[in-house]
């Protein structure tokens, strides 16, 4: 394995803490930018740069020192009301996550609920538009990104509390973060899958709880909770554990968690839905005694609203 790793041009200017390398003809690996220092505006203006490269131990450290970058881009875009790029950003945060879901680049995810929450707090039109906007990332960061901004949606029209708000949006963030461990060609398959793909999926919600506890604490019980429970269902019909005994928040997220795909994407057996036939389907499950009918109730409610 190489001792450097390319990093993307489009996060060139986001690294200052660690030292940037190029590669010359010759395969050989030099000094581009001193750590500590950011890139010269000059060329960041021109984006005259060659491919640039960070060392393999600093690898932690660079996706935490994006991740903070992205927080304060999203903290001025939501200043700013642009609602696209507030979904494209969070996206990159969650694709950051995804990507090595280690407690070093979870850390910064508690901020990115700070900021998201107290922006939507002062702007519920903003927070309702970004429920609508499609955004142009993979179906997994996508998906994650609807979720949060319906399960704050849902929070602040239910006025649930600022601290619970808060741990359930950031559960919300990371109720897929065990995705980041299974097959990429499963997530990304546009068909029914098969029944050995569905097993080997139905894993995520053990893996992502599994994810969250080695973080050590840094997380509160309830965003662990979210990633095991969001498929279970109080008919005990769910995985992985067939439980009825779920939370009030793993069953919040598992009923946005269905919602979002059935409205916001076309599979190849089906078509996207309007909201409302979405809630028409999901309301059969909550008479078959899948989901809870008050909370499904408050959702209609917030939707339509």
């Amino acid at each position: 394995m190489s001792d450097y790793i390319q990093i993307k041009h489009s996060q060139i200017d986001f690294y200052h803490k660690i030292p940037l390398f190029y590669k010359t003809e010759d395969n050989e690996y030099h000094l581009y930018k001193k750590k500590g220092e950011p890139i010269a505006e000059a060329r960041l203006e021109t984006h005259k740069h060659p491919p640039l490269f960070i060392l393999q131990e600093d690898k932690r450290t660079a996706a935490k020192e994006l991740q903070e970058s992205l927080n304060i881009d999203l903290a001025r875009q939501i200043a700013s009301k642009g609602v696209k790029t507030v979904k494209s950003i969070v996206g990159r945060i969650v694709a950051e996550a995804l990507e090595d879901p280690c407690p070093k680049t979870l850390d910064s995810l508690p901020d990115t609920i700070e900021i998201f929450f107290a922006g939507h707090a002062k702007n519920s039109e903003l927070l309702k538009a970004m429920t609508m906007v499609a955004s142009g990332s993979s179906l997994i960061i996508d998906h994650t990104v609807n979720v949060l901004a319906i399960a704050t949606r849902f929070c602040f029209c239910n006025k649930l509390g600022e601290d619970t708000s808060k741990k359930i949006a950031l559960g919300a963030l990371l109720h897929d973060i065990g995705t980041a461990e299974i097959s990429q060609k499963i997530l990304e398959v546009n068909r029914r899958l098969t029944d050995a793909e569905f097993d080997a999926y139905k894993s995520h919600p053990l893996k992502g709880c599994d994810i969250i506890n080695r973080c050590g604490g840094s997380f509160d019980p309830m965003v662990a909770e979210i990633c095991l429970e969001h498929h279970e269902r109080i008919d005990g019909s769910g995985y992985p554990m067939s439980s009825r005994n779920i939370s009030f928040q793993s069953q919040l997220v598992g009923l946005i968690d269905s919602y979002e795909p059935l409205t916001y994407r076309d599979k190849t057996f089906r078509k996207a839905k309007t909201p409302f036939d979405t809630l028409q389907l999901l309301k059969h499950e909550v008479l078959e005694g899948k989901f809870d009918k008050s909370i499904f109730r408050n959702l209609c409610s917030c939707m339509t609203s």
